[in-house]
């Protein structure tokens, strides 16, 4: 049989190009004699193997400092990568609002779709993230299914305090007045 050896991993980037690679070595001993001679410009990453507590303050203690040079380049590598990221997420972020945009504006959705309104005891009826106005037919319903709640709960001494719900603004599509209001609006009394 055959003894099979060991492989121990480090994670290790190249300062002068950025190229990530991974340094293998047989053992933990070996990587420790390693590290005391670090190779020039090459940073260590993270220890990918296994290690033990013991060993991992071993290996910590064992590594080349970085000189002067290296520090320069480690620095000026991060402050690199973190504008290119920054760069990456202000485009995203450009898109994100565009398409937000877009869709706002997009003639193409239908001007008939249900409406998100939030009402509050002491500021009325509000649509939500949207442009389109709330119509009569809409509004009405909407006091009505709030009056209807505010049934519900004067008993207790309470009213509708807020509400969520969702609203046809024009025509109703069953025909029927009655579904103007969707199923699952939600409502939250407070002492009146």
């Amino acid at each position: 049989m055959v003894p099979v050896m060991a492989e121990f991993e480090v994670k290790v980037r190249n300062l002068e190009t950025g190229e990530m690679m991974v340094a293998s070595m047989p053992d933990c001993e070996t990587c420790i004699a390693w590290l005391s001679e670090r190779p020039q410009n090459l940073e260590i990453v993270s220890v990918l193997s296994d290690v033990s507590p013991a060993d991992s303050r071993r290996l910590k203690e064992a590594m080349r400092p970085y000189d002067a040079g290296e520090l320069r380049l480690k620095q000026e590598f991060d402050r690199r990568v973190t504008e290119a990221a920054m760069a990456q997420y202000g485009k995203e972020l450009e898109l994100i609002e565009g398409l937000q945009k877009e869709s706002q504006e997009d003639g193409s959705l239908d001007p008939n779709r249900p409406l998100s309104v939030r009402y509050e005891v002491d500021a009325g009826l509000s649509v939500v993230d949207d442009r389109r106005p709330l119509t009569d037919a809409a509004r009405a319903a909407c006091m009505a299914w709030i009056e209807e709640r505010n049934g519900w709960v004067r008993g207790k001494g309470q009213v509708v305090g807020e509400a969520h719900l969702e609203v046809w603004p024009n025509d109703v599509p069953s025909g029927d007045e009655a579904d103007r209001v969707l199923d699952g609006g939600q409502f939250y009394p407070r002492l009146a």
